[in-house]
């Protein structure tokens, strides 16, 4: 079972120095997509984390972090980011589901790791 670790500013260099790959969840608590479609967030750090022992899962609230936030530009919520190396590979925008979240997530990784 994967931990979906909370970021903010304070922590962020976890997955931004991390040698691997990093799927970051931005929302907000005031965001009802956001909120209803955690429960599908969560399942697919479940079953992925089996799947990839270099791959990480977290979550920003804008709200709490907004220099993050400004950071990469999110304005769309949910907006999920993937990271490879401290570097954005993919960009999620909006509400997906379980197996599209799963299938570009699992790209983006099949792409990095065939370059290296």
């Amino acid at each position: 079972m994967s931990q979906i670790i909370e970021y903010n500013e304070n922590n962020a260099k976890d997955y931004e120095w991390f040698d691997g790959f990093a799927v970051i969840r931005f929302y907000a608590n005031w965001c009802t997509p956001c909120i209803q479609n955690f429960p599908v967030f969560e399942q697919c750090a479940n079953q992925m984390s089996t799947q990839y022992a270099a791959l990480k899962f977290g979550k920003v609230n804008v709200d709490a972090s907004p220099i993050l936030t400004l950071r990469y530009n999110v304005y769309g919520l949910p907006s999920t980011l993937v990271f490879y190396r401290g570097q954005v590979v993919q960009r999620i925008a909006g509400v997906k589901s379980l197996g599209e979240l799963q299938a570009i997530i699992q790209h983006a990784i099949q792409s990095h790791v065939t370059q290296d």
